[in-house]
């Protein structure tokens, strides 16, 4: 084996020569079990050594740890331990995300998401630090909405770029939704401004359904047969409801009849604005809405009796149109078949005015009804 030879600096002892000899002897790899470490501390110039004799509990204690990069610049991090052990945290600084879906989510809040978070205290100015115009609406104006096609996330739900109140997004930069007032195209059959059911338009915004029909049974102008010992307009009514009953069909029927003082207009007690479509049984569309059904003229004939057959009859109605009364032309309150006594009449062929109001005649006469659906 070579033997490199050292030469010791003149005047070097030989103790000490023999000291430096041992100390390179020594100078081996370390062992992977050797628990000594080396940290360096803030000043690079000083080196620390400690020896690790396993985990301690020493309550929280916070070090700073300083080492260099490849580049010669300082990295330093921050660890909080805690008592027990391995665990560790360490805060970033950054803001919890905001999805804008006006609810405060559990990792949200008003510094960060002021448009989902935002309070309410109701004094007249807008507080642009808590309130926005969705959670304060009192105070805050929704003015942003300028309709340039981007979302003011603060102040707008949407921006569709037109002031359009038929599609998903309404003039007010608002969500077109069921109840708001606006039709939306395509998605809602009917909205009439509310979240109610039952008033023709329902909380969906689909439209209640009412059933037409005439009369497959002829009637003088006593409407004769009698049922349960009803007489007048209350018969009429309840030949309809039988005869809907017989051919099983759901709801509650009155006749579209009128006497001297007392007509549709009041009786069927229809909420002004009924939104429900009127119908054939076969599904025919007669009036799409009780505005429609008292107007002019109807979409279709009600051509078509409680079993779906089609007729075309003469119906007795002493009534206009609009649902009121045409007066004193009503067999003397429909309990008269007397051939001088006279009844307002209709056709079921027609769809304009004469639908209701043709003419009058003798009330001998065999005619039929009209039954419209004026309930569940």
């Amino acid at each position: 084996m070579h033997m490199q030879r050292r030469t010791l600096p003149p005047g070097t002892s030989p103790r000490l020569a023999l000291g430096l000899v041992l100390a390179a002897a020594a100078c081996t790899p370390r062992d992977f079990d050797d628990t000594t470490s080396t940290v360096l501390t803030d000043s690079d110039s000083t080196t620390t050594t400690s020896t690790s004799t396993g985990p301690t509990s020493l309550g929280t204690t916070t070090s700073t740890v300083t080492t260099a990069d490849a580049s010669g610049t300082d990295a330093s991090s921050s660890t909080t331990g805690s008592d027990t052990e391995g665990t560790s945290s360490s805060t970033t600084g950054d803001l919890p995300p905001c999805d804008h879906d006006l609810m405060c989510d559990v990792d949200e809040d008003a510094t960060g998401c002021l448009h989902d978070c935002g309070g309410c205290e109701p004094d007249g100015v807008c507080d642009a630090a808590a309130e926005t115009p969705f959670s304060c609406p009192v105070d805050c104006d929704a003015s942003a909405c300028n309709h340039d096609g981007l979302v003011d996330a603060l102040s707008e739900q949407c921006d569709d770029g037109n002031d359009a109140n038929d599609d998903a997004c309404t003039d007010t930069c608002s969500h077109n939704v069921c109840g708001d007032g606006f039709l939306f195209a395509g998605a809602e059959e009917c909205d009439d401004g509310n979240a109610d059911d039952g008033d023709g338009c329902s909380s969906k915004c689909v439209r209640d359904h009412r059933v037409v029909f005439v009369t497959s049974a002829e009637y003088k102008g006593n409407l004769l047969p009698a049922i349960d010992n009803l007489s007048g307009l209350a018969l009429a009514d309840a030949h309809c409801q039988q005869l809907a009953d017989a051919g099983d069909l759901p709801g509650g029927y009155m006749a579209w009849l009128s006497t001297g003082v007392s007509a549709p207009s009041e009786r069927f007690n229809v909420m002004a604005g009924f939104a429900g479509r009127y119908e054939l049984l076969d599904g025919t569309a007669v009036a799409e809405s009780w505005d429609d059904f008292t107007g002019a003229t109807l979409l279709h004939a009600i051509d078509r009796d409680e079993q779906g057959a089609q007729v075309s009859s003469l119906v007795w109605t002493n009534t206009a149109t609009n649902g009121n009364s045409k007066g004193s032309f009503d067999c003397d309150g429909w309990s008269s078949s007397d051939v001088s006594s006279k009844g307002g009449y209709g056709s079921s062929q027609y769809a304009n005015k004469q639908w209701t109001d043709v003419d009058v005649g003798p009330c001998g006469f065999s005619a039929r009804l009209y039954c419209v659906q004026v309930t569940e």
